[in-house]
């Protein structure tokens, strides 16, 4: 793994991720620093790829065989869920509901050729426009294959192929798909995520419909779930965590028969047991020791001399700290709904593990963090998200991926 400069960008590369639906690369109209980095690459060779798959494969089987170790033990009282939302979740892992994807973050250091998981969102990853989209299409407007470079990103093709092996499961196949409203996601975000993933239900043959969570509607007497246009939705694919549903007002219906009454959910119920950083713990205790795991404890007295403490709800480095003093790194983040919600009681702590820096052209720290994708179990692509310290946040950079 090294990072590469491309110092000659794309002609109208700004106005070309936009029509792609990367319309969030900047936070406003009088922002410069893009998300996306059009100007670097990380490159890794098709052995360390194929080494990445194999980890990233293994890693998903492992957080699956930790949910029965979760259900099993007291570590179930720990993920902040009601009792209700806790038999939701148990119920839909016993139903052996379908699920679709999910994205871990990884620290890979290439010289010492480890691998270590940070955390596993399985309910509501976003990042598909980059990783699926636009690297690709960086990859051939650069026309990097004339020049000996490879890809490796499915990720798209293996949307579409677990959503037609869905198809052929369900008895309707109208899909429907909700996000937040636009004053919760103001950038476009979560709808430009949503609009890759109808497309490739579009093309696996479903018909799909996208709508907002807030127009998603229980019909008391009929108990059935509507959309926006008074249809009935067997099928929902929802970008809103369900730990935030099973608190808001949709809570009380889905324990109360709305949950049941809907034939898919995506991602189902027992995704919570997958997104909640109370995994990284119940994955030390079930493999202490396995060369993927950072050690993770529960208590503020774990004896790590150099740790990061994460909120169990957190993303985009909401609410982390970090206290590494044998590689001089003190952090927090301050400025997100976790810092100012979180409970002592719904943290973890995560032994450090510190990433490599690439160093830029002017002499700039960049810190990478892989982000892999598994769709339906199979790890089918990655992409890189670097900063310029320790917590990877919103001000984080896209970098494209390719193989040599």
């Amino acid at each position: 793994m090294r990072r590469l400069s491309f110092p000659l960008g794309r002609h109208n590369w700004e106005q070309t991720i936009a029509a792609e639906g990367l319309i969030y690369s900047l936070e406003g109209p009088d922002d410069t620093d893009h998300y996306w980095n059009e100007f670097a690459a990380y490159e890794f060779t098709v052995a360390e790829a194929l080494w990445l798959q194999e980890q990233v494969e293994e890693a998903h089987r492992m957080c699956v065989a930790a949910i029965d170790h979760i259900i099993s033990g007291p570590l179930k009282h720990k993920l902040g869920l009601s009792e209700a939302a806790l038999k939701l979740a148990i119920d839909s892992w016993r139903w052996h509901e379908y699920d679709f994807y999910g994205r871990f973050d990884f620290v890979y250091n290439p010289e010492t050729h480890t691998l270590k998981i940070l955390e596993y969102n399985a309910d509501t990853p976003t990042g598909l426009v980059e990783a699926a989209v636009s690297q690709s299409t960086w990859f051939k407007d650069q026309r990097l294959d004339l020049r000996g470079f490879k890809e490796w990103n499915d990720l798209g093709n293996a949307f579409v192929a677990r959503w037609a092996q869905i198809r052929q499961r369900v008895k309707h196949p109208v899909l429907h798909l909700a996000c937040v409203n636009e004053e919760i996601d103001e950038l476009g975000e979560d709808l430009e995520n949503l609009k890759v993933v109808a497309h490739a239900a579009h093309m696996a043959g479903w018909e799909t419909h996208i709508m907002r969570i807030d127009d998603l509607y229980w019909d008391a007497d009929r108990r059935i779930w509507l959309d926006d246009r008074d249809r009935q939705v067997h099928n929902l694919f929802k970008l809103y965590p369900w730990e935030d549903m099973v608190e808001d007002a949709y809570g009380q219906v889905l324990f109360e028969g709305g949950y049941a009454a809907m034939e898919n959910w995506f991602e189902p119920a027992w995704k919570m047991f997958l997104s909640n950083k109370v995994l990284m713990v119940a994955l030390w205790e079930l493999f202490p020791g396995h060369p993927l795991l950072l050690p993770a404890s529960l208590s503020a007295h774990h004896g790590f001399t150099d740790w990061v403490k994460k909120p169990i709800f957190g993303r985009e480095g909401d609410g982390i700290v970090v206290q590494a003093p044998t590689y001089g790194v003190q952090a927090a983040h301050t400025d997100g709904y976790m810092t100012e919600t979180a409970a002592e009681h719904e943290y973890i702590y995560q032994q450090y593990v510190q990433p490599p820096n690439f160093t830029g052209d002017a002499g700039e720290p960049n810190y990478p963090v892989i982000g892999a994708w598994v769709v339906g179990g199979r790890a089918v692509g990655f992409g890189v998200r670097e900063s310029d310290g320790a917590i990877t946040d919103g001000y984080c950079r896209f970098v494209p991926t390719v193989l040599r």
